[in-house]
């Protein structure tokens, strides 16, 4: 890329600048295309070293930083009032079915998190056993330490099981909570 064809791109994307602030940043930016001649490098080795004309020019309109290819927010239309009830019907009737399955995967989860607990427990529970009763069998012993070993890999299961759980939740929530204000659902 030319000195020409960099300068020319900053220029068109810092529009949004005042045009004394502007000045400023093209002409520090010409600045180094002149000392980079100066010590004998191209133009396009200057450009190159300079980086992404795009995300300079982002990075120095800050906040006011606009996506030419994101439409403006006043484009964006808002549904009307008889467009959230219909939204919100449906809404409904997608959560008659969406709750109740959510509700079972989260049973599912409890139920792998208390499985979990148990067998992580069940030496306790051989020892209850053998305080109540006075008896002690080397195999209930030898299964309850096995039983720790599934409890160790249910564990992990659970910790993955819940975070599913709880991602999707989340992501459920966000989509009717985007729905309800209007937003496209992305």
């Amino acid at each position: 890329m030319t000195k020409k064809q960099f300068i020319s791109i900053l220029e068109s994307r810092l529009a949004a600048l005042p045009p004394g602030e502007r000045w400023e940043f093209i002409q520090d930016v010409e600045s180094h295309f002149v000392i980079g001649m100066q010590n004998g490098r191209t133009e396009e080795e200057i450009a190159r070293e300079l980086g992404d004309p795009f995300e300079m020019a982002k990075e120095a309109l800050g906040d006011r930083y606009v996506d030419m290819e994101m439409p403006a927010p006043a484009t964006v239309r808002r549904p009307s009032a008889i467009g959230k009830y219909a939204v919100g019907t449906g809404l409904f009737f997608c959560a008659l079915v969406t709750v109740p399955f959510l509700a079972a995967l989260w049973s599912g989860g409890v139920a792998i998190a208390l499985g979990a607990l148990a067998t992580l427990l069940s030496p306790v529970l051989v020892l209850l056993d053998y305080i109540v009763n006075g008896t002690f069998y080397p195999a209930k012993l030898f299964l309850s330490i096995s039983l720790i070993g599934i409890g160790i890999f249910l564990g992990y299961a659970t910790r993955s099981a819940m975070v599913g759980l709880l991602s999707l939740t989340l992501r459920y929530s966000r989509w009717n909570t985007r729905l309800l204000k209007g937003r496209d659902a992305q």
